[in-house]
């Protein structure tokens, strides 16, 4: 989740689901070319969108699709490229971000990303393939090596062939097998780079082949260039 008023992105797609919200004006966003009049709306993974705050507070938030939040909404989104939230539901959001912005504390953001969380029904929630919670496990536990990043590597430790798994996967979440674990690297590489180390460093720690790779990745995935993030990274505030 973020808050910045620096985010101006090119035209990208990734294995994400994500909520833009503004604070004042209405969003600058394109979603699949379609220019969407709206205050906050969720946009599906795998769905062409480009955003710009220009220099207005946002807020923002990327969802991992495996996740309770993530599977909601999806329910949510029913498969369509985006979801507008109803004005009023969109009013009060805004309403408490305006507060967040004059509060300006953690504290306050916080409670109001977990305002937003809890607002959905998570009741409903189909819980996935036990193969699956274990690929899903293994990632969190991995060492960031590359064979730990590796499809042979997962089909392995769960006892399923690689085609058969990549499909089990792709049916339980959405989101093709090698897709997430290039999301799973890119995380670490975030977290690397806002814990103060180099792109360099970063790309070490994340398993990727180079930092030029962790670059072109980022880049396609978030219309934005590594170096821009790390530039506004006092603005972007990562929680």
């Amino acid at each position: 989740m973020a808050i910045s008023n620096r985010i101006e992105a090119d035209c990208h797609k990734h294995w994400l689901l994500q909520m833009f919200l503004s604070s004042e004006k209405e969003l600058n966003i394109e979603i699949n070319g379609q220019r969407i009049s709206c205050s906050a709306v969720i946009v599906n993974m795998d769905t062409l969108h480009l955003f710009n705050t220009e220099e207005e507070p946002h807020f923002t938030m990327v969802v991992d699709p495996t996740t309770e939040l993530g599977r909601v909404l999806k329910e949510l989104l029913m498969g369509q490229p985006f979801y507008v939230f109803p004005d009023e539901k969109s009013a009060i959001m805004q309403q408490n971000f305006k507060k967040v912005l004059e509060q300006k504390s953690r504290d306050a953001f916080l409670s109001f990303a977990e305002s937003i969380i809890l607002q959905f029904d998570y009741r409903k929630i189909k819980n996935f393939d036990d193969r699956v919670v274990q690929v899903l496990n293994l990632l969190d536990d991995c060492i960031h090596e590359d064979e730990s990043h590796q499809i042979k590597y997962f089909s392995e430790k769960v006892g399923l062939s690689e085609s058969r798994l990549a499909h089990l996967f792709k049916e339980e979440t959405g989101v093709p097998l090698k897709s997430y674990t290039v999301l799973h690297k890119l995380q670490i590489a975030y977290a690397s780079i806002f814990n103060g180390e180099s792109i360099t460093t970063a790309a070490v720690n994340a398993g990727f082949n180079s930092p030029s790779h962790l670059a072109y990745t980022n880049k396609m995935m978030t219309g934005m260039s590594a170096t821009s993030i790390i530039k506004d990274s006092e603005f972007l505030k990562v929680y």
